[in-house]
């Protein structure tokens, strides 16, 4: 019961005039769905964020261009993944591709979280106080949740104007790590033929250690509610 509670207050707190936190950190970027739709300097992005954790908030994933800052929220960029309205389960480890345009630079994945007021620092985590609601938790609640800032060592991905940057697949893990796959060439065939006119950018930087080695098992909320991130 009283994890149903918690859940119910971080949905309470997706409706208007509900507030847990402040807004949210970095910039979400622009969809775009057509190659004409973009913008001179700008370049497209083709990504998919997943995650095998059952995700009671939208998951951000951030990315700092070269040269940005990751206080200034203009030289971040917030991708989101988040568990769909109608789902019975956890529907979050299918694939989820989207294209946006960016601001041409270089990238570098600096963190990802869930319900976090600011871009985690490398190996930091967060932690949310929740109020309680109509007398059913006394005083507030103090949650961990999924999250975790990441060296400079990071995957990247270049953003070439006027090209397509095919970044690949970053992944929540039950690690509570993001790591990165390519997204297999059948699901990009949508993208290819909307896109297909723009000369394709440099591949992206990935490490080894931040290469996807296993496949994603689906986790529920009952699997992860007493989990420490």
């Amino acid at each position: 019961m009283r994890h149903f509670v918690i859940a119910l207050l971080f949905a309470f707190a997706a409706l208007p005039g509900w507030s847990i936190l402040a807004a949210d950190p970095g910039t979400a970027p622009e969809r775009v769905s057509r190659a004409s739709a973009i913008d001179n300097g700008y370049g497209a992005v083709t990504i998919s964020i997943r995650s095998e954790l059952y995700l009671d908030d939208p998951l951000h994933v951030f990315f700092l261009r070269e040269g940005g800052n990751v206080a200034n929220d203009a030289d971040v960029v917030r991708f989101e993944r988040r568990q769909g309205f109608f789902a019975l389960g956890n529907d979050t480890v299918a694939y989820q591709i989207r294209t946006f345009q960016l601001r041409a630079g270089t990238y570098r994945l600096v963190a990802h979280g869930m319900n976090c007021p600011k871009i985690p620092a490398e190996d930091e985590r967060c932690l949310v106080d929740v109020p309680g609601l109509g007398g059913l938790i006394g005083g507030e609640q103090e949650l961990s949740r999924p999250s975790r800032g990441y060296s400079d060592i990071a995957p990247s991905f270049e953003v070439v104007s006027g090209a397509m940057t095919y970044a690949g697949d970053f992944a929540l893990t039950a690690r509570n790590t993001v790591e990165w796959s390519e997204i297999p060439f059948g699901e990009l065939d949508r993208i290819r033929s909307r896109f297909g006119r723009l000369p394709a950018a440099p591949e992206p930087v990935v490490p080894g250690e931040f290469r996807l080695k296993y496949g994603l098992n689906a986790r529920t909320f009952e699997d992860d509610r007493n989990r420490r991130y």
